[in-house]
């Protein structure tokens, strides 16, 4: 019964969602905001990976202070995930973001999802993407590429990133996204905990900055 409860519940949130999600591919976007702070749900640092995932994070990014937080639906099929701006020109918005998996990851293929970020359009307008991921266990390496809709031009634009283990509980990666590349590390001192640090190419002291702490169970 309780199993039965669950399934409906997530089916009636899912139907929501789906309708706000059509309504606001209707409407007419404002002028966009910045691509950095938008989080595409579960990523690298910023920039969306092709996996999903369920994570609750807490961010500084350019002195600004964000909470996210992802949770997949309906098993691996949709992620869902919600980004609130606490402080900063932004504060108050609530972005919210959604990716389709499409192709599950296997031996010599990469798993592939599409996604729309901001399709509340809180930061002025969507951003559709496509991104996939691919893990190489015998290099402890996870490499993420894929291309995202330019919302003033609409042109398609490539973006980047590689994860690389070289401790047990330590990851270097980096990231291209836009015009900016992100490099640091992300330290795992327990299961199911992450605690990042990176810097961007651009902005000066700590305006380039990020720092994340995320966990990564279930919730």
């Amino acid at each position: 019964m309780n199993r039965l409860f669950s399934r409906s519940a997530k089916t009636i949130l899912a139907i929501v969602i789906f309708t706000a999600v059509a309504n606001s591919l209707l409407a007419n976007p404002p002028e966009p905001g910045p691509l950095r702070l938008r989080y595409m749900g579960s990523s690298c640092f910023s920039a969306p990976t092709g996996f999903v995932g369920s994570e609750m994070s807490f961010i500084i990014d350019d002195s600004r202070n964000l909470t996210l937080i992802t949770q997949p639906v309906w098993g691996k099929f949709i992620e869902l995930s919600y980004l609130r701006h606490l402080s900063g020109d932004f504060s108050g918005k609530n972005v919210m973001n959604f990716k389709v998996n499409i192709l599950e990851e296997g031996t010599y293929i990469p798993n592939v999802v599409w996604g729309v970020s901001d399709f509340n359009t809180e930061l002025g307008s969507k951003i559709f993407f496509f991104a996939g991921s691919k893990t190489i266990e015998a290099f402890g390496a996870t490499l993420h590429a894929g291309y995202y809709k330019d919302p003033k031009t609409t042109d398609k634009k490539i973006f980047f990133g590689l994860e690389k283990t070289i401790l047990p509980l330590a990851v270097i990666a980096g990231e291209r996204l836009g015009d900016e590349t992100t490099i640091g590390m992300k330290f795992r001192p327990y299961p199911g905990v992450s605690i990042e640090y990176a810097r961007r190419s651009d902005g000066t002291a700590d305006q380039a900055n990020i720092y994340k702490a995320t966990y990564l169970r279930k919730f």
